[in-house]
Parts: C-alpha cells; structure tokens; sequence
C-alpha cells in the first residue's frame, strides 16, 4: 500500500499535473491595450462545422474585434457598428481666462514702524553702572592711594564714559 503524500507536496503534484494542460490552452486571444486590468473575459465567436474543424460556409465570416471596440459597445449600445469610434470630448472651459487685473488681490500687509532703538538705553545702562567706580577711583587718586595699576583702570574707565557720551567724563 502507498502513503498518501504530505501536505506540501500535494501542491507540487497539482501543478505538475496543470502545467501541460495550461500549455494546450488556445493563444489566439489579442489585446490591443496590453497591462490595463479587464472586468470580464474577452469575448469569442466561432461557428464550428459538425465534423470539421473549418467554419462553417453558410454563415459569414465574423470579425475580429479588439478590446477597445468591445468596450466601446457597451458603453453606448445605441452605437452604429463595432467599427465606430465614441466622440472626443473636450475638457475644460470653453470660455477665455479672466483677465488679471480684475480678479480680486490679496490684502497688502501693512508696514510696520521701525523698531525703536535700543543703543541710547544701554548706553545709559552701561553710564550707570561704572559711574561709581570711577567716582571712587577719582576720590582715591585725588587722596594719593592709587597705585599705577589703579591709575590705568580710572584711565580705562573714563575713556568707557566719554564712548558712551557721559557728559561728565574727562
């Protein structure tokens, strides 16, 4: 008695015993649009003699329609013929772009006053705080208790004041 085959070679057997059929499958179907996506199968005509393979001589020849032309008749069945092409349409307006300076503008923004500077605040700011130490260095020099390295800090310290436009900087 012989095993039943595993479940992962059932799939391997189904499609060696479909791959020959799949090659005797008939190949004269033609697509005039290949790679777009189809909704339904395409469709064949073909009157078949009873013991020939030939069509049948009574009847005439049907001819070959492309996809596009069979879609075409079922978007419009009121259509003439298979042959007929459905009317271009146009897009977009028939009427003449407005002009410009017509359409409405956007609002213009509104220019802002310029900002006011802040220099003579921190130049006042900068006055106050050495003002006082070079007060106390001036007391100390005009008593004789400054020594040279004194002497070149007061002369930096009023040179800072006349920069910054102390009026009573030397």
């Amino acid at each position: 008695m012989i095993a039943p085959l595993p479940a992962r070679h059932r799939w391997l057997l189904a499609l060696t015993v479909l791959s020959p059929l799949a090659a005797c499958a008939p190949s004269d179907l033609r697509d005039d649009m290949p790679g777009r996506a189809q909704g339904f199968p395409p469709i064949h005509t073909q009157t078949l003699r009873p013991g020939g393979t030939a069509p049948s001589a009574d009847l005439p020849p049907q001819p070959t329609r492309r996809w596009s032309q069979v879609q075409a008749e079922q978007a419009e069945p009121g259509r003439a013929g298979p042959g007929d092409q459905p009317p271009k349409r146009r897009r977009g307006s028939s009427s003449p772009p407005p002009d410009p300076a017509v359409l409405p503008q956007p609002p213009r923004p509104v220019p802002l006053p310029p900002v006011p500077s802040t220099q003579s605040a921190t130049d006042a700011f900068k006055r106050d705080l050495i003002r006082p130490e070079v007060d106390r260095l001036r007391a100390d020099d005009a008593m004789g208790r400054l020594d040279p390295l004194g002497q070149r800090d007061l002369m930096r310290r009023e040179n800072d004041l006349r920069q910054l436009g102390d009026p009573l900087a030397r």
